[in-house]
């Protein structure tokens, strides 16, 4: 005997999904044995709703991916956010050593790296919540495909007792062609809720990849800061992101008066007589 429904299964990291249709599948069905006498054309109907089951069985293939997919990007983000709060506890045990010291610059520095770090933090934990989201969503979509498989193969079997009804067929002593179609009537009903949900779990994600893509130009933003108002660098100098100069290094854009080390004449200098190669003292 032959079944609309085909037993897949696919393993995922934390669980086995089963891809049978939802609720325990289908009460009323018919043996395709009943029907082996007919002719095909006259099954046309019968096999363009099988046809739509086995499309119904990739839909399921591909979301099962997608809920793998989302596992594994859960497991991701996770991983970093922890790393995240972990690069936080650092800067707060680097700034309280900078306490220690008394040093404006260092403690500047250090609030600077925390006030970095925590929006680090945030931007991870907003990541996180997304692709927790995310991965919803992916179930959601997932019960979709479920939920057509049983709609469809209910319009399978509804076909089938259409079809053995006008050939004076009697699978059983209650058939009824109106069992068939109000067990295909349920089954569209739940395919649609179960829409409605999935969509409610995608439009959900969107938001909180918005919210992680807003946080995460806010950070990109303060990791590439520009150097304090007033600042002009030299020709051809460019600070690399989050560059802070050492107590006791000079400045970028620092020049050196004649006399003191590293001076190097203006391009189109020229010595006054008498002093070869040496600068006119201002």
């Amino acid at each position: 005997m032959r079944t609309w429904a085909l037993p897949w299964l696919f393993t995922l990291a934390v669980s086995a999904l089963p891809v049978a249709g939802c609720g325990g599948g289908l009460k009323y069905r018919i043996d395709d044995a009943l029907l082996s006498d007919v002719a095909v054309d006259e099954k046309q109907p019968i096999l363009a709703a099988k046809s739509e089951v086995d499309r119904a069985g990739e839909e399921i293939n591909k979301a099962q991916s997608d809920v793998a997919t989302t596992e594994r990007d859960v497991a991701v983000a996770d991983s970093d956010y922890a790393q995240a709060k972990l690069e936080v506890s650092k800067a707060q045990a680097n700034l309280d050593l900078a306490n220690q010291s008394k040093d404006i610059n260092s403690i500047q520095n250090a609030q600077s790296a925390l006030k970095l770090a925590k929006l680090g933090r945030d931007v991870g934990d907003a990541r996180l919540d997304w692709q927790k989201q995310r991965r919803k969503a992916a179930k959601a979509q997932l019960d979709v495909a479920q939920r057509h498989l049983d709609s469809t193969g209910a319009r399978y079997e509804l076909e089938k007792a259409r079809l053995a009804q006008a050939k004076g067929k009697k699978p059983s002593a209650d058939f009824s062609v109106g069992n068939y179609e109000a067990q295909q009537g349920e089954k569209q009903r739940q395919f649609d809720e179960a829409k409605v949900d999935a969509d409610r779990q995608v439009a959900a994600a969107h938001e909180k990849e918005q919210k992680y893509n807003q946080q995460k130009g806010q950070y990109d933003q303060q990791k590439g800061q520009p150097p304090p108002a007033g600042y002009q660098p030299p020709a051809g100098y460019a600070p690399q992101p989050g560059y802070a100069p050492q107590p006791g290094q000079p400045q970028p854009g620092y020049q050196p008066q004649p006399g003191q080390p590293g001076y190097a004449p203006q391009p189109g200098y020229q010595p006054q007589p008498g002093q070869p190669g040496q600068p006119t003292p201002y």
